[in-house]
């Protein structure tokens, strides 16, 4: 508390932007901020975000600790470098107050901290063990060391340690081998002791922790390392990468990058023809991603990629009143009138910032169940962290620089020991990167850097459009009905063709061929003969073939003879002039008919709708079933009505984009953060008046951490104090208690007023205050 309260302001600041979960909720005092600074939660927090040498230098700080204070200058000794940047940083972390280690952080670092085990002062306030153990070789082992002479008796330095081991035995060196790296204690036979551990343990050089167990003590294992902690001072990875020219690096992520935008396009158009049927569970089945795949020729898993993608981008909703299934939604329109590369800066922007995990599609879960796209258990918190951790790998490297995934993985694992996904999941977001041309080769591209950077739309697009190939607007249509464009084509270029020709391959050039099912595609779309055959002889460098034109005007004759519509009801009437009647009747202009045949007539509104309307003019029809028998609708009234489809409302997604905001802790800005001091300053104040009013220089624990603090300190201490408990009704009531046992989310007290005891729940502490 007293090293926090001597910090000034923009040192409190620093701290709660290098530890958020500190400021979440903000704290109500400097004393809080100190408690909650100090407990084993957030100091776990804390461990996450240090490197291999820091964590290092903290493992070396835990371990001298009980030996002698460990001071910047021990610290490198004892790591074997300059410990003294890690030093000020976990200073300034709040994890080491003047050199020492906070008890959490001894706590988080386990018993054996560098695999050194218990200081001799542990082992000496520990029971002695007093059985007599015979060894392997018949001879009985040393007694346990008094509590005088345990340390007296224990070779502590190297000198001491080389004179003990003068006439060692080879089972000594190998038992002591073992130990001298860890983990510092062994497990022994309980009526046969070893021959090594039996004249190690005659030498002082190993305790008893029981019948069954010996271990090194930490001076004697830090004598017998040379007085280090770490066998090898701590290095980053330095394996060699490969490294390719600018310009394919350039090349190969640009093409990545049109291809991506491509498939996403032709998923929109495929779901808006059809939209995918949605699960229960929020995603899509294994069928309609097999249809999907088919569609856009590309594996399952890219299909997975390419339908995920959209969603992270906001261009796929929910559609119907029960978000039947997943289609296009408003923001996709002006998606597909954007440019290619704005159109990839919008997804490249929204996959970096997404906690969606696509490549678990296909994997089952713990219970079993298969993983579909597009359904909201594919979140994952650290998602965004881990994709920016990865390119921000990348980008530290030489341009061109393409490490593998185990590289890069060895890499995040230097950065962040204690947070680092498996190198399976560092393998599927680096694939991901490289599917969207983030990365060319294996390296990190220019539009990939501006994405990192967090530069708007425009600036990414501007990256991306530098590494475009200039656009092709011409042709070369052969006799064979291929054509050939030497180049990126033009936006208008690639419109036309993909209406009306089928591709046979992409890459430094675009080969298509038109078939009858392309062409009849683009007659569908509304085109001509003579519009598509004029279309393509002005960006054709030659004259058109015969052969395609034979095609096209074949094809175009052919087309429309037989006719598809869509009709939500019918009506059939007995002549010609009844149904004339009928379409020029007033009343009846709202039901939109029209005569398909001289006795049929059809309407796009609802069966229900249209036999009310012919009620209302004074007509009495009769429902007809798909069979053309009469149906009796009985005492329920008009058939049930139709459940609306595409017209119906349109639902925003469930659980993305964005969702990944609700599991990190939000990081506050500069104003936030002045304001959050001030008001710990403020707090602290008003808690030191409260406490001298009462007559009692502690002040009252009521931020949540704080008081567990309290009471587990208490509870450590045998000591009493006043707790402020909420009951049921929401009165407040105090009692002085001396807490006996807290976990798990409940404190145990002794009342001392009314000599009972008592389980609390911790959630119904509101304060708590140290007393004499």
């Amino acid at each position: 508390m007293a090293e926090l309260a001597g910090r000034d302001d923009d040192q409190l600041a620093a701290l709660l932007v290098a530890r958020p979960d500190l400021a979440t909720p903000p704290p109500s005092s400097l004393t809080a901020l100190a408690a909650r600074a100090g407990s084993r939660p957030s100091v776990e927090r804390a461990l996450t975000g240090l490197d291999t040498v820091e964590l290092a230098v903290a493992e070396a700080a835990v371990a001298l600790a009980p030996l002698h204070r460990p001071t910047p200058a021990a610290l490198t000794k004892a790591v074997g470098l300059d410990a003294a940047p890690a030093h000020r940083r976990l200073t300034d972390l709040a994890l080491l107050v003047k050199d020492l280690p906070v008890p959490a952080l001894v706590e988080a670092l386990g018993p054996h901290p560098a695999g050194l085990g218990p200081a001799l002062a542990e082992l000496v306030d520990a029971d002695p063990t007093t059985a007599t153990v015979t060894a392997t070789n018949g001879a009985k082992a040393a007694e346990p060391a008094t509590d005088g002479d345990a340390a007296a008796a224990a070779p502590t330095t190297v000198g001491a340690l080389r004179a003990a081991l003068r006439n060692v035995p080879a089972s000594a060196v190998g038992t002591l081998d073992a130990l001298t790296w860890g983990p510092p204690v062994g497990t022994v036979a309980a009526d046969h002791l070893p021959e090594g551990a039996a004249w190690l343990l005659d030498q002082g050089v190993l305790r008893r922790l029981s019948p069954t167990q010996v271990v090194l003590p930490r001076e004697v294992a830090l004598a017998a390392r040379g007085g280090r902690t770490h066998r090898e001072p701590p290095n980053p990875p330095a394996d060699s990468v490969r490294t390719y020219p600018e310009a394919v690096v350039d090349a190969e992520s640009a093409r990545a990058a049109e291809e991506i935008v491509r498939l996403v396009g032709l998923l929109l158009q495929t779901w808006h023809t059809q939209p995918a049927t949605v699960l229960r569970t929020g995603g899509i089945g294994v069928r309609e991603l097999r249809r999907t795949a088919a569609a856009l020729e590309v594996t399952d898993a890219d299909a997975a990629l390419v339908a995920e993608l959209a969603a992270m981008a906001g261009l796929l909703t929910q559609e119907g009143d029960e978000g039947v299934a997943w289609a296009p939604s408003r923001e996709a329109l002006d998606w597909r009138e954007d440019p290619v590369p704005v159109r990839w800066a919008r997804l490249a922007r929204a996959w970096l910032g997404s906690a969606r995990a696509p490549w678990l599609v296909g994997t089952r879960s713990d219970p079993g169940t298969l993983r579909a796209a597009l359904e909201p258990t594919l979140e994952r918190g650290w998602a965004v962290e881990l994709r920016t951790r990865a390119l921000e790998v990348l980008a530290g490297l030489p341009a061109g620089a393409a490490p593998d995934a185990g590289q890069v993985h060895a890499r995040l694992t230097w950065h962040r020991p204690r947070a680092t996904a498996p190198e399976r999941t560092v393998a599927a977001v680096l694939a991901e990167a490289e599917r969207l041309g983030l990365t060319g080769a294996g390296a990190l591209s220019p539009a990939g850097r501006a994405v990192l950077a967090g530069a708007d739309v425009d600036a990414v697009a501007a990256a991306l459009e530098a590494s475009l190939p200039e656009p092709v607007g011409e042709l070369l249509v052969q006799g064979d009905l291929t054509a050939v464009v030497p180049g990126r084509p033009e936006p208008d270029l690639a419109e036309l063709l993909a209406a009306c020709a089928d591709v046979e391959s992409r890459g430094a050039a675009l080969t298509v061929r038109f078939t009858a099912g392309s062409v009849r595609r683009a007659l569908d779309a509304g085109l001509g003969a003579s519009e598509l055959l004029d279309a393509l002889a002005a960006r054709s460098r030659t004259p058109l073939p015969q052969p395609l034109e034979y095609l096209v005007r074949d094809v175009a004759r052919r087309h429309g003879q037989v006719r598809v519509g869509t009709a939500r009801a019918y009506l059939r009437v007995e002549d010609a002039a009844a149904g004339a009647t009928l379409q020029a009747a007033p009343a009846l202009a709202d039901l939109g008919l029209r005569s398909i045949a001289p006795t049929v007539l059809v309407s796009p509104a609802d069966p229900a709708e249209v036999l009310d309307a012919l009620h209302a003019a004074g007509l009495a029809p009769v429902l007809e079933g798909p069979d053309g028998t009469v149906v009796v609708t009985g005492l329920g009234g008009g058939p049930r009505p139709a459940l609306r489809g595409r017209n119906g409302r349109v639902r925003g997604l469930p659980a993305f984009p964005g969702a990944a905001s609700s599991t990190y802790t939000r990081r506050l800005d500069a104003g936030d953060l002045g304001g959050v001091v001030a008001r710990m300053r403020a707090g602290e104040e008003q808690a030191r008046r409260d406490a001298a009013r009462r007559g009692s220089g502690a002040p009252a624990a009521t931020d949540p951490v704080h008081a567990l603090v309290v009471l587990r300190e208490a509870a450590d201490a045998g000591e009493a104090v006043e707790m402020v408990l909420v009951g049921a009704t929401g009165r407040a009531e105090r009692r002085r208690v001396r807490p006996v046992h807290v976990d798990g989310g409940r404190v145990r007290v002794l009342d001392l007023d009314r000599e009972t005891e008592l389980t609390v729940a911790i959630h119904r502490v509101s304060a708590v205050r140290a007393v004499s």
